[in-house]
């Protein structure tokens, strides 16, 4: 049984527009809908996950910068915190914490374009699972990436002398990004939808397979801005920009390179102010 993705035809078992529409009250679907037992009867219907699959990620990212903004002012208060927990520290358990906590609310949302297509592709019966099983993937792999991304920005740090001026040093970079030609390219594949089997252990399979492949199709895009994130972790300033930056050009689809250009390197220049003071 397969489902193709934007169709949402399910062989053998006829076809429907299975995307954000709910199953009207009272309808059958795959023997769902209404069953009476003696006097009263039971109705199946999709669930807030099934209708709204990006409830998933938002929930998570706003967590995950609930988390940080906590940790932040314990940093603030006792003088360690965020800073501590990446570079030399984040194969620490305490680091992969802090490292899936930024890579959560860096890059979830922009699993929202992949969260929506697995739920909406999927038998509404299942489009919740299909979510969790999809975001779990996508962050899972980032994580994997961030990990690797930290030691890097510390080893960053010790060659330029200070976090901010590595940090600013790879804002720039993230401005001549923008200019490459083949970037609008290579974001609109970055939500490419693949084939996904209609139910079973498959199905959950192909969900963790697309969330993998998302992320690891992002990895040219957003290695980079998450790599400035990393050299100054200890600032939810910084965060907030080059996320705030990151989901704007996915939105775009690279349409405001310019002007993304120029705010990345204005943000540049300042870090690398703050660095050389």
């Amino acid at each position: 049984m397969t489902i193709d993705p934007g169709t949402a035809a399910v062989d053998g078992a006829g076809s429907g527009a299975l995307g954000s529409r709910p199953v009207a009250p009272g309808a059958t679907r795959h023997g769902q809908g209404s069953t009476r037992h003696g006097q009263g009867s039971t109705r199946h219907g999709p669930g807030l996950l099934a209708r709204r699959p990006e409830v998933v990620p938002v929930g998570a990212t706003v967590l995950a910068w609930a988390a940080l903004t906590a940790e932040s002012v314990g940093w603030w208060i006792n003088g360690t915190g965020a800073a501590g927990h990446a570079g030399h520290e984040v194969f620490t358990p305490a680091g992969i914490v802090m490292v899936a906590a930024m890579t959560v609310a860096m890059m979830g949302p922009l699993s929202v374009p992949g969260v929506r297509t697995v739920a909406f592709t999927s038998l509404w019966w299942r489009a919740g699972r299909a979510s969790l099983w999809f975001f779990a993937a996508f962050i899972a792999t980032w994580t994997v990436i961030a990990a690797c991304l930290a030691t890097i920005a510390s080893t960053l740090d010790g060659v330029l002398g200070t976090a901010a001026t590595a940090a600013g040093v790879l804002v720039l970079f993230c401005a001549l990004a923008e200019l490459d030609p083949g970037r609008a390219v290579r974001m609109k594949s970055c939500d490419r939808p693949m084939r996904l089997r209609g139910n079973g252990f498959d199905a959950d399979v192909d969900c963790l397979r697309f969330g993998l492949l998302s992320a690891g199709r992002g990895v040219r895009l957003c290695a980079l801005p998450m790599l400035a994130m990393l050299a100054l972790p200890g600032s939810l300033l910084l965060m907030a920009l080059l996320t705030g930056l990151t989901v704007a050009d996915r939105v775009t689809e690279g349409r405001r390179w310019l002007l993304l250009a120029a705010l990345y390197a204005v943000l540049g220049v300042g870090l690398l102010w703050v660095g050389g003071r």
